[in-house]
């Protein structure tokens, strides 16, 4: 008898302090989510989850928490064990589709919206999320269905711009514009969404609206590097001399020629086998994604950011071209006022990455649209672009506007021959693109953007 007298009140006393640390770790957990550390936060529920391994709740937390760390890997399994615990959970589909679209997997991502649609069908942030999962597949006709069964629950600007980027990928222009306008409508839209409209009514043919779109971007952020560039197209396309002042070439391209060697190489050509060498051997480098706007092409080969690399090559490109730039702004002519130089921003950082060209190829009219002032330095260049009589096979090009905006008025064109050691620089809102080329030879350049920054 004394021995089960003296267990019996144990019992509760470890039943209490289990009760009251599990108290704790929600409150814990709780606390630091509202703080916003959601590392700690986790910490906590996993904890819990030890305590507690039957509670759908504490999974489901804890994956929204992964999800805000940046950890949408583990927020899938914490998401997948919730659900096995209550499958008819529908916040917890929804947020299982989000850490699906986190990680790329749009198919995943629309199973998952399903099955909270299915289980409340006017759940419009569901709605929502089906339509941009149903994009990323690039089935863009069910996209749009499912952007306005949102919009029938409720309008929203994200929904209304989602809506129109959808419908001007699939051409439907008119459509996109109006999606568009209703956007601008809403109080809580972003102001990228004018940079949609812009687009759109480039491809559309409506010069005069693009450019008071432009205009209504660059009173909101006067250096756009986008609303210039598609500023100088319109103005173009109307016959107006405002074009030639935004695509001034003489006075803003700059071409130099290095001939010394950077210090620690004997020659310069020294220095542009050892930069080549290094951009060919670089782990980034590879052929980009067919859904790359911009640069896919099965002949052309980037890499990754290069700059700050440890090894000799590009510490010395980069005194290079920040030499170069100084010199730019040093001697680039101040007058007449141009918005070029009136919005340069005073702090900037530098990025930069390379393109291989193998054998063929050219690379389509854009623009690099975080970058102020843009680059090209050429280590290794073809025979063919050397001669003149190619018709400036592998030449570089600035100010043909590229294809979809449907230019009828010649452009304002300036082709430049690139030499193994020459520096380019121009603004970064000029199109600019490479020649076509046939070579059984590598064309590699070094491309570089001056960024604003706070």
């Amino acid at each position: 008898m004394a021995r089960r007298e003296t267990r019996r009140p144990a019992a509760r006393p470890l039943a209490a302090a289990a009760a009251t640390h599990i108290d704790r770790l929600r409150r814990q957990a709780a606390a630091e989510a509202q703080a916003g550390r959601p590392r700690r936060a986790l910490a906590a529920c996993r904890a819990l989850l030890t305590l507690q391994p039957d509670r759908p709740d504490i999974p489901a937390f804890a994956g929204t928490l992964a999800l805000h760390a940046g950890d949408a890997e583990e927020a899938v399994a914490l998401y997948r064990r919730a659900l096995a615990l209550r499958p008819d959970f529908v916040e917890v589909h929804y947020n299982l589709g989000n850490a699906l679209g986190a990680l790329e997997r749009p198919a995943e991502a629309v199973a998952a919206y399903g099955k909270a649609l299915a289980l409340r069908p006017d759940f419009m942030p569901a709605q929502h999320h089906l339509g941009n999962a149903l994009r990323a597949l690039g089935r863009l006709a069910e996209a749009v269905e499912a952007y306005r069964r949102a919009l029938a629950l409720q309008q929203t600007a994200a929904g209304e711009r989602d809506l129109g980027i959808a419908l001007h990928e699939l051409g439907r222009l008119d459509e996109a514009i109006a999606a568009f306008r209703r956007c601008l409508a809403l109080p809580d839209h972003r102001a990228d969404v004018l940079s949609n409209l812009a687009n759109a009514l480039m491809e559309r043919g409506d010069r005069q609206g693009t450019i008071a779109a432009c205009e209504r971007i660059l009173a909101l952020e006067p250096g756009n590097i986008e609303a210039w560039a598609l500023k100088a197209l319109a103005l173009n396309e109307q016959g107006d001399a405002g074009a030639r002042v935004l695509l001034d070439f003489d006075r803003f391209v700059q071409i130099i020629d290095f001939t010394a060697p950077p210090p620690g190489y004997p020659s310069l050509d020294a220095f542009n086998a050892a930069l080549a060498a290094h951009i060919e051997a670089h782990p980034t480098l590879k052929v980009p994604s067919k859904e790359h706007p911009t640069y896919h092409n099965d002949a052309l080969e980037l890499t990754g950011p290069l700059l700050g690399d440890a090894k000799a090559p590009m510490r010395a490109f980069e005194t290079m071209i920040r030499g170069a730039i100084a010199r730019y702004l040093d001697s680039v002519p101040r007058q007449p006022p141009h918005p070029f130089l009136q919005h340069f921003p005073k702090k900037w950082t530098l990025a930069s990455w390379a393109t291989r060209l193998n054998g063929q190829g050219n690379l389509d009219p854009h623009i690099h649209f975080t970058g102020y002032l843009g680059g090209v330095y050429y280590p290794l260049l073809p025979g063919i672009v050397a001669r003149l009589d190619q018709g400036g096979a592998g030449w570089f090009e600035l100010g043909r506007p590229p294809e979809r905006f449907h230019c009828a008025a010649a452009p304002l064109l300036r082709r430049i021959q690139p030499k193994e050691g020459r520096l380019l620089l121009f603004p970064g809102y000029f199109f600019h693109s490479t020649v076509p080329f046939i070579a059984n030879e590598r064309r590699i350049s070094v491309a570089f953007d001056l960024m604003p920054r706070d």
